[in-house]
């Protein structure tokens, strides 16, 4: 048989969940019967990026730099490559990406069209939604991680429920490496036998994390021990904010936000993971929390309350809700039973999100469309 071409694009590969995933697509997808290529249509930020390009050794990539919506030297330069390549079909994530990529297909011979909605986007502009209801129409299947997004975008674009299809994240359930923790807690500035109350998220409003700082203090006051500390990693327009935050409120001995880092080299020295999300899909970093065995306090939007129940797989508390959040993550320090209880559980709920079995799925898709088109 032979392969079908699919090119898989998105604006950059930064830090976040919608760049894991299309990573772990190109890697994963069966080589015997796809000839995937990779496909960045904006510039790169300041970060190290040589983890990600090692990670994509042996995949065809094509680099673009589109400077905003009037750069026409980068529509030429993609259309042209679009053009020149002939891709069986699009697969596209994020906005820009889907919208890019959609327009061009109509000057391409419009080939299948797969997008990405990767969240619940209250504050969509108005044009985006316009959009996105024109171009549903020549969109074979549009993704989402839960059924909170599906319901939100159909609502808000109203594009029938029949044009989406519920993908949940998937998470690489691999052996868990034997990291040093004493070494890493030393290298972020943590006491080797401290607690820690950990998140991992990009420094964007989205994620409240003005929220899950100001419980802070609140939690310190009320707990029964002095070796909690806090730790914020990640990257973001926030990160100043953040941190002035922190000393407002005299942080600075308990609170380490530090620069974005792999999730699996800050997993293993958490006692705890805290969501704080003022709206959410389903975070990938939760999930691979969850696998790890680290117990998860998560505020209740988006897909997450359908995989993690209140007590059972973690402690759900109220977006923007530092009250709320404080109540959550003390339960948590002060009860071994119930950290144990929902790690297994937790642990459990994570088997089902397996990537082999996302990776069948997506083909699936794929390759009925494609042999649909080609009857």
């Amino acid at each position: 048989m032979e392969k079908i071409k699919i090119l898989f694009t998105i604006g950059n590969l930064d830090v976040g969940g919608a760049e894991k995933l299309i990573i772990n697509q190109v890697k994963n997808i069966d080589k015997d019967k796809f000839e995937p290529c990779l496909c960045t249509l904006f510039p790169y930020g300041p970060h190290d990026y040589s983890k990600v390009f090692e990670e994509l050794k042996g995949i065809p990539y094509q680099k673009f730099s589109f400077k905003g919506p009037l750069d026409v030297s980068s529509w030429l330069k993609v259309y042209t490559f679009l053009k020149k390549e002939k891709f069986d079909i699009f697969c596209c994530h994020l906005f820009e990406s889907n919208f890019i990529i959609r327009l061009l297909n109509y000057f391409v011979g419009s080939k299948p069209v797969f997008i990405f909605e990767h969240n619940v986007y209250s504050k969509k502009q108005w044009w985006k939604i316009v959009a996105d209801k024109i171009f549903a129409k020549r969109t074979s299947k549009i993704f989402v991680d839960s059924q909170a997004i599906l319901d939100f975008t159909s609502n808000q674009e109203n594009i029938s429920k029949s044009k989406f299809a519920i993908l949940p994240y998937p998470i690489e359930l691999s052996e868990q490496k034997n990291f040093d923790k004493t070494k890493i807690k030393q290298e972020l500035g943590l006491p080797a036998s401290s607690f820690v109350v950990g998140s991992v998220a990009r420094f964007v409003e989205q994620k409240g994390l003005p929220y899950l700082i100001r419980s802070i203090p609140k939690i310190l006051e009320k707990i029964r021990r002095d070796d909690v500390y806090f730790l914020i990693v990640g990257y973001g327009k926030m990160q100043d904010e953040l941190q002035d935050l922190a000393r407002e409120l005299k942080l600075d001995s308990r609170l380490l936000i530090r620069p974005a880092m792999d999730i699996k080299e800050v997993l293993p020295i958490l006692d705890v993971f805290v969501i704080s999300s003022l709206w959410e899909g389903q975070p990938i970093a939760m999930l691979e929390a969850m696998a790890y065995g680290v117990p998860v306090v998560a505020t209740k939007v988006g897909g997450i309350p359908e995989i993690l129940f209140d007590g059972k797989e973690g402690i759900l508390a109220e977006p923007k809700d530092s009250e709320s959040l404080s109540s959550g993550i003390i339960k948590m320090i002060e009860s071994d039973d119930l950290r144990v209880r929902v790690s297994q559980n937790a642990k459990e709920m994570a088997r089902s999100f397996s990537l082999p079995v996302y990776i069948n799925k997506l083909e699936e898709y794929f390759i009925n469309e494609h042999h649909a088109r080609n009857k």
